[in-house]
This record gives structure tokens, sequence and C-alpha cells, in this order.
């Protein structure tokens, strides 16, 4: 994989949390949207390829919606936290099929750019301790969760040097 550069995504869920809880009503943008999150993949691909080299998408980690919800909500008032809980419609989880879109996006992107994909999106769902790989915002990789990527990246290098021998 010396010739191999892994792009590691970001999470769609970059909102401007305090601008929602304070008015959640109003209209509320990513601060990437999904067609432009694909586009900059896409371009980051190409970029990469441009220079010789072989690109590698890694899928999203899960995350822990409560954990991430409270962390976003961290300081916020009473009414604030129902405010932004009224803008996901009354349910936490739709933090998580908001991320879920985004990694839905990188599994297609990596199928229709020819990509190799990284999948530790899997790994982490069938995880007894899936909360242990990711830290306390619920959306990061712990130590734990870092591991887990670098085993799958170094399964994905086992298997690319056995295909080119």
């Amino acid at each position: 994989m010396d010739k191999t550069v892994v792009i590691q995504p970001e999470s769609g869920l970059q909102y401007n949390w305090k601008a929602i809880a304070s008015n959640p009503s109003a209209r509320h943008e990513p601060q990437i949207d999904l067609v432009a999150y694909k586009a900059l993949y896409t371009n980051r691909i190409a970029q990469v390829r441009a220079s010789g080299q072989e690109p590698v998408l890694v899928s999203l980690p899960i995350i822990d919606e409560n954990r991430y919800f409270a962390y976003i909500t961290r300081g916020m008032t009473t009414q604030e936290r129902k405010n932004l809980l009224f803008w996901l419609g009354g349910n936490i989880e739709r933090l998580r099929n908001i991320h879920a879109l985004y990694n839905l996006a990188l599994f297609r992107l990596a199928a229709q750019q020819c990509v190799h994909l990284v999948d530790i999106t899997s790994p982490m769902l069938s995880s007894t301790h899936f909360d242990e790989l990711l830290d306390q915002d619920g959306v990061s990789l712990s130590p734990a969760g870092e591991a887990l990527v670098n085993s799958e990246l170094a399964s994905l290098a086992s298997r690319l040097s056995v295909l080119a021998s």
C-alpha cells in the first residue's frame, strides 16, 4: 500500500447546533450538504489518482446518537435542548439517520469510482462493545476504534498484496 492514499472522510453531522437551538423553525443546512460532500470526495479521489497513487476510502464510523446529542447540547439551556430535539423531529435517532446518509454516499461513491473501501462500519456494528470504539462525543474514534481502523487497513493491504502477486 506504499502507493496508496487513505481518505478518511468526515461526518456529515456538521451543523450550527446553537443556531438551530435558537430558532428550530428556521431552515438549517449542514455545513456541507450531501451533493457538495460527494463532490468533495470525488475531487479528492481524482487528485490522488492524478498524483499516480491509488485512493482508498474509509467508511464512516457508527455514532452513538445519545452521546452525540449530549455533546452538541453541552452548555445549552433546557429550552435550547428541547428546541434542538424539536428540529430533529422529536427523535435523537435522526442524528444517526443523517450520519447514515453520508456513509451510504461514500459506499456508492467507492462503487462508482471503482475505489477500494475499507468498511469500518460493519465491524463496529457487529461489535458487542461498540461504545468503547467511540470517544465521549459519540462520533470520534477512541484508541480502540483507531485500532479497529488500522486492523481493517492492514487486512486490505494484505488482500491487495496477495492480488498483486
